[in-house]
């Protein structure tokens, strides 16, 4: 089997098949998005043991255009379910210690809509500019011809002009409205995370995405809460420290080259209040970190944007487990 898997179809398949073999190991939740599609909430641990004192962490991919943290998300499951990575390599991973003494809640993918619309499997830089990548994550702009404007939510009976293709980073969430994932709290993303953070605390709240580094050489990055300077001081030592301890990692894996300054987010104006209203609560509670990987460059294959985003998720199971 190969060893990426970001397709809708072949999560489910996949996911259906875990469920039926790892029961002890896999609580596989969905809730339905308005085109039909689940989006997955994969709990793995060993649920025969108490699990209430166990440390937790949330994994979660909110964009369509950013294929790989699925991939990697799916090939980590499986060394946790099965013993092996996808195409049957034995896993380096301390499996049984991880199932027993944690909590690991994987979203694979938040918008399986807008993934099963992109016109490639993997952004690897070989068939798109970056330019062509942005009309395809959020549409053609009729009057421009290149990418249409970032809101949280828009109605296609409203909006003048339309874009001549709808982007693949939003969500349809009626018959006319779409929305971005995490920017607001009608999609189905947003849902989970608040349904979720009503079960449990959360010690680890990972969000992975990849951007295009366009100019630089850098392939990944730690980025803090864009609210960082007003999070509790003990909230603020968390993430300082595991943010370093991801950079650290991400510079051992062969072709890493991680961006060396760790900050908050640097969302200014509307964009960072998208941020501040859905998530400010959040903020003061959870360690919360977003990592991004390079995406849709020849300087970053497929192989290595899947490995990035592993890294980064057996960085954040480490913590837990220290």
């Amino acid at each position: 089997m190969n060893k990426w898997i970001s397709r809708p179809d072949e999560v489910d398949a996949l996911v259906e098949q875990w469920a039926d073999a790892f029961p002890q190991y896999l609580r596989a939740e969905a809730k339905t998005q308005y085109s039909g599609r689940p989006v997955w909430a994969l709990t793995v641990t060993d649920h025969e043991r108490d699990n209430d004192d166990k440390p937790a962490a949330m994994f979660y991919k909110p964009h369509a255009h950013e294929p790989a943290p699925i991939a990697a998300q799916m090939n980590v499951i499986s060394q946790l379910l099965t013993g092996q990575e996808l195409d049957g390599t034995a896993t380096a991973l301390p499996r049984e210690e991880i199932l027993a003494n944690t909590v690991l809640c994987f979203m694979p993918d938040a918008n399986p809509a807008g993934t099963a619309a992109a016109p490639v499997e993997v952004w690897d830089g070989t068939q798109y500019t970056n330019e062509e990548f942005w009309a395809w994550m959020r549409g053609i702009d009729p009057e421009t011809g290149k990418m249409w404007k970032r809101v949280d939510v828009w109605d296609d009976t409203v909006e003048d002009p339309l874009p001549l293709r709808y982007g693949i980073v939003y969500e349809q969430v009626s018959e006319h409205e779409y929305v971005e994932p995490n920017r607001h709290r009608r999609s189905t993303l947003m849902q989970w995370v608040f349904e979720l953070r009503t079960r449990r605390q959360w010690q680890r709240m990972l969000a992975l995405h990849q951007t295009e580094f366009q100019g630089q050489m850098d392939n990944a990055m730690a980025i803090l809460p864009c609210l960082y300077d007003k999070q509790p001081a003990e909230l603020q030592e968390i993430e300082a420290a595991w943010a370093r301890r991801i950079v650290e990692a991400w510079a051992t894996v062969p072709g890493g080259r991680p961006k060396q300054e760790i900050a908050p987010l640097g969302y200014t104006g509307q964009q960072r209040q998208y941020f501040v209203d859905l998530w400010g609560d959040m903020y003061q509670d959870s360690a919360i970190l977003t990592s991004e990987i390079r995406n849709n460059s020849l300087l970053c294959p497929f192989q290595l944007e899947q490995a990035l985003n592993e890294q980064v998720i057996e960085v954040t199971v480490a913590e837990l487990l220290d």
